[in-house]
């Protein structure tokens, strides 16, 4: 069998990663990933794509029968709440403050767009 029939698809590989990270019950070094195939200069390439999209706005993938619509679901203000809400360094007030600014703007762009 030639090797490019054992290579993994890019959807089987991000699956395998945060497999091993729901199989991790504490921080784990970098590492561990060679447990499933990651070498480290790979390992670091995918987590780096990993905390990359992360950050960005969230979007939804829209299918129809000839095309694909990629739509944003967040926009600026829903952004930079989800950073605050998410950043372990705040206050849990002010957290839970962005995390209600947060819903509150995505329920009301979801009423602007019906």
């Amino acid at each position: 069998m030639s090797q490019s029939k054992n290579r993994r698809t890019l959807i089987e590989r991000a699956k395998a990663i945060f497999q091993k990270i729901e199989y991790e019950y504490e921080p784990f070094p970098k590492s561990r990933l060679q447990d499933i195939g990651f070498n480290p200069s790979t390992a670091e390439k995918w987590l780096e794509l990993i905390t990359y999209i992360q950050k960005m706005p969230r979007i939804r993938l829209i299918k129809t029968k000839n095309t694909t619509i990629i739509e944003r679901t967040e926009r600026g203000f829903h952004v930079m709440s989800r950073e605050t809400f998410m950043d372990p360094n705040k206050s849990y007030e002010e957290r839970f403050y962005a995390l209600q600014d947060y819903l509150n703007a995505l329920i009301n762009l979801e009423k602007l767009t019906e």
